[in-house]
């Protein structure tokens, strides 16, 4: 195999531990509520997500995945800050109904309290990092690392066509590469639309954080399709293609510092997931 070396465990220790010196937890940005407004705020929230709950019902026509993926985000979002068990994971009709039910049964019994801590949890960034981030970005981690084990596309084919002719590395280079755009790059549009969606909730500092791991995370996959495209059989000029392969790995390291700087002031973090 012609890969790189993975980034050593110790080079994110020692940034997860700045992060954890460095930085406090995140205030929230909520001010100090009342129970009536919380309980204005939830309900103007669980209006929306009912609208939208019957729009995709009563689609007229395919919905686009995007649109649904925001709406499952809202949705469990808001699910996760008033502790309710309700969930959508899929674009079913009759899971989209019972949810929605359901997600009006919890929110009708909360407390005067419970309207002011769900809406304090609801617009925390760590609530949102977790509901509706944190599994994209760790796919997206796992898709860009070079261990053994992961899902990196690269190493995959690398692995494949070690021994390859030129025609059989020509006839997987675009699967390979539709496979990187489809999935993990989808990953990182729909991390970089609730980046946006949540900007309000998130520090300064973190923003940056989140944008530039997504960044470059985006750009290690950019050179995972560029070494795949320049990809040479074992006794043509693998150089090109080496270079990219190490490129697209300092930019997954460089990400990993951002993001491991930013969960470990949530208290989040795990060196030994990256």
């Amino acid at each position: 195999m012609r890969n790189i070396s993975k980034i050593t465990t110790e080079t994110i220790t020692i940034a997860l531990a700045l992060g954890l010196i460095g930085c406090s937890h995140t205030s929230s940005n909520n001010e100090s509520i009342d129970g009536r407004e919380a309980k204005k705020e939830l309900a103007i929230e669980l209006k929306f997500l009912q609208n939208e709950s019957e729009r995709l019902i009563n689609k007229d026509g395919k919905i686009e995945d995007k649109t649904f993926q925001s709406y499952k985000n809202d949705f469990n979002l808001l699910s996760a800050s008033i502790n309710s068990t309700s969930k959508v994971e899929t674009q079913s009709d009759s899971e989209l109904k019972k949810s929605i039910a359901q997600l009006k049964r919890d929110v009708a019994t909360l407390t005067e309290k419970e309207y002011v801590k769900s809406y304090k949890k609801f617009n925390s960034s760590k609530t949102i990092y977790e509901v509706t981030l944190m599994n994209n970005m760790h796919d997206v981690i796992d898709a860009t690392k070079t261990w053994e084990g992961s899902n990196n596309v690269l190493n995959s084919f690398d692995d494949k066509h070690f021994h390859s002719s030129e025609a059989q590395i020509k006839k997987d280079v675009g699967p390979a590469i539709d496979h990187i755009n489809t999935v993990s790059k989808y990953k990182i549009e729909l991390m970089q639309d609730e980046i946006q969606k949540h900007q309000d909730s998130f520090t300064k500092l973190q923003l940056e954080q989140l944008k530039k791991a997504t960044h470059n995370f985006d750009l290690s996959l950019d050179n995972q399709i560029k070494s795949i495209q320049s990809y040479k059989p074992i006794n043509g000029d693998y150089s090109v293609s080496r270079e990219f392969n190490y490129k697209s790995h300092d930019e997954y390291t460089n990400a990993c510092i951002y993001i491991t700087d930013f969960e470990s002031n949530l208290g989040i973090a795990k060196a030994s997931e990256f």
